[in-house]
């Protein structure tokens, strides 16, 4: 990413190949110079859409809508150009190389976006938020993206580092007058504050967990013995009949992996061989593939058919039991089968495990909340973590808070608490990227699409 800013760059904003329009984009200096070349005319209203005709490189021609934006009021903050044009490739080729000619360089990925936070049009975290939403694939991601770009998250961030600073200033304003022992905040109300403070931290740092599964996505295995409706399971949650059914046991042999969105996040949906000693070789490196998922799994549906043997049962106690402390749902396959009688539920499921018929679709809605409920919907939209970026930074002030709180509430000195809350204020600058590394900058903006 180039440090610099206000030379003209370009990109096409709109993805490649045909289509009804596409959009190309151009910022810096000089960017209202190539609209008025390119189509002939002298003037332009400022964020009015003109319809005109564009003229091209090799006798080309095109009618197209340009929309000029003067600085400071564009996305970037600088001068700014989009040309509407129609979707032919040759077409959009055409406009980009007439505005290479006329002075203009490719833009970088992200390059638009990085300069808007430069010229202080976003912070970074509304920043991220921008790439978040181009790469957004369930609703519940476009609602905490679109939050994220409104600055909700900025804000709250904002206000713990006007309240630090403001803590802090009452601090240094008592060690000026150190011989008069006046203070200008007693030391329980400076616990008091940065108890509220910590608070903050904890309710943001809770949303974490969620809010990283609604931005990375989840993986959810389905696990257990063979035939015990696994790829049912499997297809019913997909909706759709995806893995092969069969009465033959070791029927899946391989992970077969489908997207689907539970609760609003991303998910990876596994269907896995069934887990049992076997001799032969390939069914063998699929129990293999089947443990490895499990191992890294968000969240494993272990499925258990009440009614098979003695034997089958006690091996999906031994795989329930396994997975204890992590995310796990039980589902008690073939209700159709067994009848959802007391008598035939295994006695060491536990009492939420779900009886469903995969094959008649009985309780997959059910199983579908309860996934989702364990991965955790996202419900504070607008103040969630979704990076590890994030997490991390809130986590460094949290712990420096922390570490100040400890210091007042033993009549510790003011210095102390004073370098802790500058740690604390720190983190969440570079949370907000008041001032951040260029090459943090450019791992940040180096994961855009080109012309955002």
């Amino acid at each position: 990413m180039a440090p610099e800013t206000g030379s003209l760059i370009v990109a096409l904003a709109t993805p490649p190949g045909r289509g009804a329009l596409a959009l190309v984009r151009l910022s810096g200096h000089g960017a209202l110079d190539v609209a008025r070349r390119l189509s002939g005319r002298p003037v332009f209203r400022p964020r009015v859409a003109t319809h005109t005709r564009l003229r091209l490189p090799g006798d080309l021609s095109d009618s197209a809508v340009i929309t000029t934006y003067v600085a400071p009021h564009s996305f970037t903050g600088e001068d700014a150009v989009e040309i509407t044009t129609h979707g032919s490739p040759v077409i959009v080729d055409a406009v980009l190389q007439a505005c290479l000619e006329a002075g203009a360089r490719l833009a970088s990925p992200g390059e638009f976006t990085y300069r808007a936070y430069l010229h202080g049009r976003l912070d970074l975290l509304q920043a991220e938020a921008v790439a978040d939403l181009v790469a957004a694939t369930t609703p519940a991601q476009v609602r905490v993206a679109s939050s994220h770009l409104d600055g909700t998250l900025s804000e709250a961030i904002r206000a713990m580092g006007d309240e630090i600073a403001a803590l802090r200033a009452l601090l240094e304003a008592s060690l000026d007058f150190p011989d008069e022992g006046f203070h200008f905040i007693a030391p329980e109300a400076v616990v008091g504050r940065l108890r509220m403070l910590q608070e903050t931290c904890v309710r943001l740092l809770g949303s974490a967990s969620a809010g990283r599964r609604l931005h990375d996505g989840a993986l959810v295995v389905v696990a257990g013995r063979p035939n015990a409706g696994k790829s049912s399971v499997f297809n019913a949650l997909l909706g759709r009949a995806r893995a092969i059914v069969g009465p033959t046991a070791g029927t899946t042999r391989d992970l077969l992996t489908e997207s689907i969105a539970l609760g609003g996040v991303p998910v990876t949906l596994a269907d896995t061989a069934g887990l049992r000693d076997t001799d032969d070789h390939v069914e063998r490196e699929g129990v293999a593939r089947a443990e490895q998922s499990m191992a890294a799994a968000d969240l494993v549906i272990v499925v258990v058919d009440p009614s098979a043997g003695v034997d089958a049962l006690e091996e999906g106690r031994s795989l329930w039991e396994s997975l204890d402390g992590r995310g796990r749902v039980c589902v008690l396959n073939k209700v159709d089968v067994w009848g959802a009688s007391a008598a035939a539920r295994p006695e060491w499921a536990p009492p939420d495990a779900i009886p469903v018929s995969a094959t008649e679709g009985t309780g997959i809605d059910r199983l579908g909340e309860a996934l989702a409920g364990v991965l955790g919907r996202v419900t504070w939209e607008g103040e969630t973590l979704t990076r590890a970026r994030h997490r991390s930074l809130v986590g460094e002030c949290a712990a420096a808070l922390a570490r100040a709180e400890e210091t007042a509430a033993a009549g510790g000195s003011e210095e102390y608490v004073l370098a802790d809350l500058g740690d604390a204020l720190r983190a969440l600058s570079d949370l907000r990227g008041v001032e951040s590394a260029e090459d943090v900058l450019e791992t940040i903006f180096a994961t855009f699409c080109i012309g955002k």
